[in-house]
Protein backbone atom coordinates (compact mmCIF):
# COMPACT_ATOMS: atom_id res chain seq x y z
CA UNK A 1 0.00 0.00 0.00
CA UNK A 2 1.04 3.65 -0.61
CA UNK A 3 0.72 6.48 1.72
CA UNK A 4 0.91 10.55 0.97
CA UNK A 5 4.69 11.31 0.38
CA UNK A 6 5.51 7.82 -1.33
CA UNK A 7 6.70 7.40 -4.84
CA UNK A 8 4.98 5.05 -6.83
CA UNK A 9 5.85 3.37 -10.19
CA UNK A 10 2.60 3.17 -12.19
CA UNK A 11 2.93 0.19 -14.69
CA UNK A 12 0.09 1.70 -17.30
CA UNK A 13 -2.19 4.71 -17.39
CA UNK A 14 -3.84 6.63 -19.39
CA UNK A 15 -3.79 10.53 -20.04
CA UNK A 16 -5.82 12.07 -22.75
CA UNK A 17 -6.42 8.92 -23.69
CA UNK A 18 -3.54 8.05 -24.74
CA UNK A 19 -1.72 4.72 -22.83
CA UNK A 20 1.40 5.63 -21.07
CA UNK A 21 4.00 2.89 -19.94
CA UNK A 22 5.54 3.09 -16.46
CA UNK A 23 6.12 6.33 -15.12
CA UNK A 24 6.88 7.85 -11.57
CA UNK A 25 4.32 9.61 -9.11
CA UNK A 26 4.66 11.47 -5.60
CA UNK A 27 1.35 10.54 -3.47
CA UNK A 28 -0.36 13.87 -2.56
CA UNK A 29 -3.13 12.09 -1.10
CA UNK A 30 -4.09 9.24 0.00
CA UNK A 31 -7.72 9.96 1.18
CA UNK A 32 -10.48 8.60 -0.47
CA UNK A 33 -13.45 10.94 -2.51
CA UNK A 34 -15.27 11.33 -5.67
CA UNK A 35 -14.66 13.28 -8.13
CA UNK A 36 -17.06 14.32 -11.41
CA UNK A 37 -19.37 11.22 -9.80
CA UNK A 38 -15.86 8.67 -9.69
CA UNK A 39 -14.53 6.93 -6.65
CA UNK A 40 -10.69 7.60 -5.95
CA UNK A 41 -8.62 6.88 -3.26
CA UNK A 42 -5.13 8.55 -4.17
CA UNK A 43 -4.25 11.25 -5.64
CA UNK A 44 -0.68 11.78 -7.60
CA UNK A 45 1.51 14.48 -9.69
CA UNK A 46 3.63 12.65 -12.50
CA UNK A 47 7.68 13.26 -11.60
CA UNK A 48 10.20 12.83 -14.47
CA UNK A 49 14.09 13.59 -15.34
CA UNK A 50 16.43 16.11 -16.75
CA UNK A 51 18.09 14.64 -19.78
CA UNK A 52 20.60 17.41 -19.88
CA UNK A 53 20.84 20.70 -18.76
CA UNK A 54 18.88 22.18 -21.76
CA UNK A 55 16.00 19.98 -20.69
CA UNK A 56 16.35 21.10 -17.28
CA UNK A 57 16.71 24.59 -18.30
CA UNK A 58 13.05 24.02 -20.89
CA UNK A 59 11.39 22.27 -18.65
CA UNK A 60 11.85 24.83 -15.56
CA UNK A 61 10.19 27.56 -17.98
CA UNK A 62 6.52 26.03 -17.53
CA UNK A 63 5.29 27.71 -14.08
CA UNK A 64 3.83 24.33 -12.87
CA UNK A 65 6.89 22.31 -12.87
CA UNK A 66 8.37 21.84 -9.36
CA UNK A 67 11.89 20.95 -9.18
CA UNK A 68 13.71 18.60 -7.51
CA UNK A 69 16.92 17.12 -7.26
CA UNK A 70 18.32 13.10 -6.59
CA UNK A 71 19.13 14.40 -2.82
CA UNK A 72 14.76 15.44 -2.43
CA UNK A 73 14.17 11.87 -2.58
CA UNK A 74 15.02 8.31 -0.69
CA UNK A 75 14.56 5.52 -3.44
CA UNK A 76 14.59 1.76 -2.47
CA UNK A 77 14.80 0.31 -5.88
CA UNK A 78 14.34 1.05 -9.88
CA UNK A 79 15.07 4.60 -9.34
CA UNK A 80 18.04 6.49 -11.64
CA UNK A 81 20.54 9.39 -9.49
CA UNK A 82 19.08 12.62 -11.98
CA UNK A 83 17.90 15.34 -10.81
CA UNK A 84 14.17 15.59 -11.99
CA UNK A 85 10.67 17.57 -11.65
CA UNK A 86 7.24 17.18 -10.58
CA UNK A 87 4.12 18.14 -13.26
CA UNK A 88 2.69 20.14 -10.23
CA UNK A 89 -0.66 21.28 -12.40
CA UNK A 90 -1.51 17.38 -13.23
CA UNK A 91 -3.29 15.76 -10.51
CA UNK A 92 -3.75 12.23 -11.11
CA UNK A 93 -6.96 10.35 -9.55
CA UNK A 94 -6.53 7.10 -9.00
CA UNK A 95 -8.02 3.65 -7.41
CA UNK A 96 -5.59 1.42 -5.84
CA UNK A 97 -7.31 -1.90 -6.50
CA UNK A 98 -7.48 -1.28 -10.21
CA UNK A 99 -3.60 0.27 -10.13
CA UNK A 100 -0.77 -1.54 -11.00
CA UNK A 101 1.77 -0.16 -9.35
CA UNK A 102 5.17 -0.65 -6.87
CA UNK A 103 6.07 1.87 -4.08
CA UNK A 104 10.15 2.71 -4.98
CA UNK A 105 10.51 5.32 -2.29
CA UNK A 106 9.75 8.74 -0.79
CA UNK A 107 10.37 11.88 -0.87
CA UNK A 108 11.86 14.82 2.05
CA UNK A 109 8.93 15.43 4.33
CA UNK A 110 10.92 19.01 3.84
CA UNK A 111 10.50 19.21 -0.01
CA UNK A 112 6.57 17.19 0.15
CA UNK A 113 5.81 20.55 2.09
CA UNK A 114 7.33 22.86 -0.21
CA UNK A 115 5.35 20.80 -3.34
CA UNK A 116 2.30 21.00 -1.54
CA UNK A 117 2.80 24.92 -0.70
CA UNK A 118 3.56 25.27 -4.58
CA UNK A 119 0.50 23.79 -5.48
CA UNK A 120 -1.84 25.83 -3.64
CA UNK A 121 0.21 28.95 -4.94
CA UNK A 122 0.21 28.05 -8.50
CA UNK A 123 -0.92 30.61 -10.78
CA UNK A 124 -2.07 28.18 -13.68
CA UNK A 125 -5.30 26.24 -13.88
CA UNK A 126 -4.72 22.50 -12.45
CA UNK A 127 -5.64 19.43 -14.90
CA UNK A 128 -7.93 17.13 -12.91
CA UNK A 129 -6.40 13.43 -14.88
CA UNK A 130 -9.82 11.37 -14.30
CA UNK A 131 -8.98 9.01 -17.32
CA UNK A 132 -7.86 6.36 -14.80
CA UNK A 133 -11.15 5.48 -12.63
Amino acid sequence: MCKVGDIIVVKEYTHNGQVLDKHSFVVLSDESGTIQGLDYDIICNVMSSFKDNAHKTKKLRYPGNFPVTYNDVQIKTGGNSKDGFIKAEQLYYFKKDTLDYIVIGTINEEVFNLLVNFIENLDVELSYVIDNL
